[in-house]
């Protein structure tokens, strides 16, 4: 490639990005782009974004096509000078990786690379390609047969050979774990963007993790009687107003994290494997009109009612209106996640792995009861459904984080700690 060109990156947007999905290429090659002018949109784990020209000249080569996925800082696509050339083709024939299926190489007749090519006293003739491939995927020569003149084997004979054999173990390979990759490749088939993302996550957060949701209920009595005192003997009224039940509820939530760290975790087997935290990045899971998105409030643990209260207010105002950092849309070590507006009482939220912990706030709910006078009352409660990672986390602990909660809230006073 000329130096003069300039090739255009699939960006990181968050610090778990791996790869991204080109949605949509807003120019087409030959057109000519201004730097900082959005040529495509991606999609990442969490989020839609634009990406930008990062140089003013002709976008010469798309290299990732629309709908196909790529890593972080790969190319795609090439912006250069007017006139200037670029060499954009592949090589004819290149050697083709080995295959994943470990079972199938094992069943391939491997060849001594010392051995002569000789079958039943005849020599066979292959293409040094298909020698080479042959000795890469360790497939012996003598059990092909060459379809090229002289019986010469090609490329092409190593390639359906390769193909055969792959095809006939994998008849007998067990039928739930074929029908499990089939499902697997097909994750988001027919959707785009950000609903694309959310359907991979969600179909991979439950292939990955054995998932139990408890519930709880939480007496909002004496919650109610604290926030009319605050009111009342208070005049700050940004503090008596940073008050919510989800700002009280996320306090909450909080503390019981830093009693119980294996709930401030993650779990990642092919990676990390099992890890606490002990800082608590908070996830607020935020409707969009296109999706879901759990912005993050680093360091909540840190974080006063009044800072706690400004900083949900400020990532999920940012998370609707498209400008939410990329640093803020990954990294949370605990979700939560509020239906109470749309009148749920009780749900089951979805891991949003690799966390191992996801509260679910539904609405309130009234309950009649007696006072200490014998009068019929009503009071209000709070319920709560706690998802967890069952291969890490038991239902015992699980229900004692979840009462921990429970006890914060009812008890409001200790927020203030």
């Amino acid at each position: 490639m000329n130096k003069l060109s300039t090739e255009i990156l699939m960006p990181k947007l968050g610090l778990t990005m791996t790869s991204g999905v080109v949605d949509e290429w807003i120019k087409k090659e030959g057109e000519p782009v201004q730097k900082g002018e959005h040529v495509c949109t991606i999609s990442s784990e969490k989020l839609t974004a634009e990406v930008e020209a990062p140089a003013d000249g002709i976008l010469v080569k798309i290299i990732v096509a629309e709908g196909e996925e790529a890593d972080v800082k790969e190319p795609i696509g090439i912006v250069a000078q007017e006139g200037e050339t670029i060499d954009t083709q592949q090589p004819e024939e290149t050697v083709s990786k080995p295959k994943q299926n470990q079972r199938v190489q094992e069943q391939l007749v491997p060849v001594s690379a010392e051995k002569p090519l000789v079958s039943n006293g005849e020599r066979i003739f292959a293409s040094p390609l298909a020698r080479i491939l042959a000795k890469e995927k360790n497939i012996d020569l003598t059990l092909i047969k060459g379809t090229g003149g002289n019986n010469r084997i090609t490329k092409r004979d190593i390639e359906a050979y390769e193909h055969s054999a792959t095809r006939e173990v994998a008849s007998t390979t067990d039928v739930v774990a074929s029908s499990k990759s089939t499902a697997s490749q097909n994750m988001g088939a027919g959707l785009t963007g950000m609903r694309k993302v959310i359907a991979k996550r969600m179909k991979t957060s439950l292939d990955q993790t054995a998932q139990l949701t408890i519930h709880r209920k939480a007496d909002l009595t004496a919650f109610i009687k604290f926030k009319e005192e605050i009111k009342r003997h208070l005049s700050d009224t940004e503090i008596a107003g940073s008050l919510s039940l989800t700002v009280c509820v996320s306090k909450a939530v909080i503390l019981a994290l830093k009693e119980y760290p294996e709930m401030n975790s993650w779990y990642e087997p092919d990676a990390n494997g099992f890890q606490t935290f002990d800082e608590v990045h908070l996830g607020i899971a935020t409707a969009l009109s296109d999706g879901l998105m759990v912005p993050v409030i680093r360091n909540a643990h840190q974080m006063s009612l009044k800072e706690l209260s400004g900083a949900i207010t400020k990532v999920t105002q940012a998370a609707r209106e498209g400008s939410l950092a990329g640093e803020l849309v990954t990294g949370s070590t605990f979700t939560i996640t509020n239906l109470g507006k749309s009148g749920i009482e009780y749900f089951t939220p979805i891991l949003n792995t690799p966390e191992t912990g996801i509260l679910g706030v539904g609405s309130l709910q009234d309950k009649l009861t007696l006072n200490n006078d014998g009068q019929v009352i009503t009071t209000k409660e709070l319920p709560l459904s706690l998802t967890f990672d069952h291969q890490l986390i038991d239902g015992a602990p699980a229900a004692e984080f979840l009462g921990r909660i429970v006890s914060f809230i009812e008890k409001p006073y200790s927020l203030l700690l």
